[in-house]
């Protein structure tokens, strides 16, 4: 008897232990990925989607280190915040690794650098270099890199707002006077906006980069850096580039 109830044990351990295995393997790693969705070619959305190249590229990272992602969409200008206060693990929104935000957050390597534009209603030519922006009305996306920038024109009034096609619909209705944009995201308003054009281009002082709370995931960010490597070593960074029109 004493036999059988031993054996009885060793049984239910087994069981117990191969429930407990079973569990491990089917419980999925998740990362909850904010964004804007109003940035176009980098996040936008389409058919009720959050899509772009950021959403590409992150998805090809996480996939690399065995996470889903779970998208969510919110204003640009929250979402430091929210990363802050544990709702998301991570920003990807086009964001730009500038000194003051590096403050808040870990960046890992930028993954893009372009520069920014003014736009003016065209045939403006009042308007045609940053200083001619003293006393002008000048719209920019709330949060943005666009929008530090923007403050540091003397005398300009900056006017910020939620989303690039609010203020380049402003721009058209003669609301604002200019608009600071990234240039790849510029270049298909101006496309689309025949009575719009670029006035002024210039470098921006950081590249984008995808953003972690800071001091809370430094081994999460390390490993995030070597996928991004690796993208770019097998030709799937560049076969994004050229999916989004960003190899020019």
């Amino acid at each position: 008897m004493k036999k059988i109830f031993v054996a009885l044990l060793l049984m239910l351990g087994m069981i117990s232990c191969g429930s407990k295995s079973a569990g491990n393997a089917t419980k999925e790693k998740k990362l909850v990925v904010g964004t804007d969705g109003v940035f176009p070619p980098f996040g936008y959305m389409e058919n009720g989607k959050v899509v772009g190249f950021d959403m590409d590229l992150i998805s090809e990272i996480a996939k690399g280190l065995g996470y889903q992602v779970e998208f969510k969409v919110q204003p640009f200008d929250g979402l430091i915040s929210s990363l802050k206060a544990g709702k998301l693990d991570v920003i990807a929104s086009g964001m730009s690794a500038t000194e003051e935000r590096k403050q808040s957050v870990d960046f890992t390597d930028e993954y893009f650098k372009s520069k920014q534009v003014y736009l003016r209603k065209k045939g403006n030519s009042s308007i045609n270099s940053k200083e001619s922006l003293n006393g002008k009305k000048v719209a920019v996306q709330l949060g943005t890199i666009q929008e530090m920038e923007a403050k540091k024109i003397k005398g300009a009034i900056v006017v910020p707002n939620e989303t690039p096609a609010t203020i380049i619909m402003d721009l058209n209705a003669g609301k604002n006077d200019a608009v600071i944009l990234e240039d790849i995201v510029a270049l298909q308003y101006v496309k689309n906006n025949p009575g719009i054009e670029i006035f002024y281009k210039e470098n921006l002082p950081a590249g984008m980069a995808f953003a972690f709370d800071k001091g809370k995931n430094p081994e999460l960010v390390k490993q995030f850096n070597e996928q991004l490597k690796k993208l770019k070593e097998n030709g799937k960074y560049d076969e994004l580039l050229k999916k989004y029109g960003l190899n020019y």
